[in-house]
């Protein structure tokens, strides 16, 4: 292109020196066509964004993050001269198209279109625009390229995938920190838990109030420790979209796949997280998995809230209390959580961390939380090769 307009300027530079020293209708005639060339270009390019639209479709508004979509779209010539030398580009940032690129240029008849059914592979749930960004248009001797945003964009709705694990590669190192935290209590055989109101007076264990400074009441080997619980952090790291959409879609992941694997084995799982109002949403069995992804999808993390304040929330409740297992799945290992598994820990429970962040394996030092099984996962990362 600047090529095409460095030999332009420099053919009317000659037919300027031609008018000058010879004159001549020659010298004038190329003069004026030579002057009239970009002039008729940029109407050239008026009249293709005048006359030209776009429509798009996807089989369904929501979609499954990872998952293949087809995707259909139609450029349309409305206008009375054909187009040349036109490109589209596609978004890129959270969403891919198979087998088209940026650098393809359509050629349009008029009042005729080109029709494309191709794959839209979104990458992370959540709410954004996918598709054709904006258009390129060129002159039919490339002198000039205007490039203008697509004035009807599709925003999409896109679901966290669903993960289905076989195992949880953490499941013997969690029942031997388990183990460990119950030979190093003052009491081995005897457990504890916060005391929550409505607890029997007679059941108080003084000698673990008076080391914890709060009241503990003891646990029955009767006692319901069944379920598991799965813990997520409400808050959102940051405010742009590149930073935050890849941890969200794992940590989002994760929780569906942790609450699966449990509830296929007729273990019953409580999520504690704020959906709906509330803080604990338990799933006994497959019938109500349905109706939790569905809840799950549609949460809106919050740079306003206070990871502290929600997991004082879930002690102060104590239901998390009742859990043989509680896995804590977070973008920050941080006092508020390191408290957190240390208060579930000391009651007997076997507690596992996993941290979702955007930094590569061996790039970042998780610390250590004693007693804990902590997890680094990268937003990347395949969960059935690290959970």
């Amino acid at each position: 292109m600047r090529r095409n307009r460095i030999i332009l300027l420099i053919l009317w530079i000659a037919s300027v020196v031609a008018i000058s020293f010879y004159g001549g209708p020659v010298s004038y005639g190329l003069f004026i066509t030579l002057t009239a060339i970009p002039v008729v270009s940029l109407v050239y390019i008026v009249f293709v964004i005048l006359g030209f639209r776009i429509y798009q479709k996807l089989d369904g508004r929501h979609l499954i993050s990872g998952r293949t979509s087809d995707f259909y779209f139609t450029l349309q010539n409305e206008s009375f001269i054909p187009f040349a030398g036109i490109r589209v580009v596609f978004y890129s940032s959270f969403s891919s198209i198979s087998g088209l690129d940026d650098s393809t240029e359509y050629e349009i008849t008029p009042h005729n279109g080109i029709k494309k059914q191709t794959n839209l592979i979104c990458r992370y749930r959540g709410e954004y625009e996918v598709g054709i960004k904006k258009i390129v248009v060129q002159d039919y001797l490339r002198l000039f390229s205007v490039s203008y945003r697509n004035r009807e964009p599709m925003r999409v709705t896109v679901r966290p995938d669903i993960i289905t694990l076989n195992a949880l590669h953490t499941d013997d190192r969690v029942l031997s920190n388990t183990k460990d935290a119950r030979i190093n209590m003052t009491e081995p055989d005897v457990l504890s838990r916060e005391y929550v109101p409505g607890d029997e007076v007679r059941r108080i264990h003084w000698r673990s109030t008076a080391a914890m400074g709060k009241l503990m009441t003891r646990e029955s080997i009767g006692e319901r420790q069944q379920g598991i619980g799965v813990i997520m952090s409400p808050n959102r790291i940051s405010s742009h979209e590149e930073d935050y959409l890849p941890v969200e879609n794992k940590m989002l992941e994760a929780v569906i796949a942790l609450v699966l694997f449990y509830v296929g084995q007729n273990t019953p799982a409580s999520f504690y997280g704020k959906l709906g109002g509330a803080n604990e949403h338990e799933v006994s069995d497959m019938r109500r998995f349905d109706d939790f992804y569905a809840m799950v999808s549609d949460h809106m993390f919050d740079e306003r809230s206070d990871s502290g304040e929600f997991y004082e929330e879930i002690l102060h409740g104590g239901s998390v209390f009742d859990k043989k297992e509680v896995f804590l799945v977070t973008h920050t290992l941080g006092e508020a959580e390191t408290r957190l598994s240390d208060e579930l820990i000391k009651t007997g429970r076997a507690v596992t961390i996993y941290v979702i962040t955007k930094q590569e394996a061996g790039t970042v030092q998780i610390p250590d939380v004693r007693g804990c099984n902590t997890v680094f996962v990268p937003s990347d990362a395949l969960l059935t090769e690290v959970m």
